[in-house]
């Protein structure tokens, strides 16, 4: 599940676009858990850095849907390098798995963002 709002749109289109408000989305995810438990991984889908955001917002976002029963994170970013979907990376501690997605950042090595797996919680 993604936190961008309705109705979806590229996320490479446009500058900035809005985001699901935190606590409603973490509500949203709560639901899916609560209905589905175990049956289904839930990967939350942040797209504060692809939304023009600045970088505290995505592992606020992060904290706030692991809290809510997220089993992994999903997060992506327009820029060209590595270095912002790593810079998420160290910020989040490896609470979840981190999965990433597609991004502008093609020529990198995907050395670079091998990391060691997720502590159990």
């Amino acid at each position: 599940m993604e936190d961008n709002c309705f109705s979806k749109m590229n996320s490479f289109f446009g500058d900035r676009h809005p985001l699901a408000d935190i606590d409603e989305f973490s509500g949203r995810l709560r639901a899916v858990k609560d209905t589905v438990a175990d049956d289904l991984v839930l990967v939350a889908r942040i797209e504060a850095l692809i939304a023009g955001y600045e970088m505290d917002e995505a592992p606020l976002r992060a904290h706030a849907y692991a809290d809510a029963g997220a089993d992994a994170i999903l997060i992506h970013s327009r820029r060209s390098t590595a270095d912002e979907i790593l810079s998420f990376a160290r910020a989040w501690q490896n609470r979840l798995p981190v999965v990433i997605g597609p991004t502008k950042n093609i020529t990198e090595h995907r050395a670079l963002y091998t990391v060691k797996p997720a502590s159990p919680p």
